[in-house]
């Protein structure tokens, strides 16, 4: 693993340890230091088309076959 990996790891790790209160002091400080970077925004990804050729255009009754998977997943708990 790199350094950068590690860093990454460790940071995010201990995130989940802080306040809300100091959440908010930690974006800021973020959205300050990517606005000095002058870093790109991230681009958008579409997910349209995920599931295509995936088998389910194969299913005759789509939305019955999902309300018997989620009626039966119901009853297990």
């Amino acid at each position: 693993m790199n350094t950068t990996a590690i860093k990454t790891s460790a940071i995010i790790k201990e995130l989940s340890r802080i306040p809300d209160a100091g959440l908010d002091k930690i974006k800021m400080l973020l959205d300050s230091i990517l606005v000095d970077a002058k870093t790109p925004p991230p681009n958008s990804q579409s997910l349209k088309g995920i599931w295509k050729d995936a088998g389910f255009e194969k299913i005759y009754d789509l939305e019955g076959e999902l309300s018997k998977a989620r009626g039966k997943y119901k009853t297990q708990f």
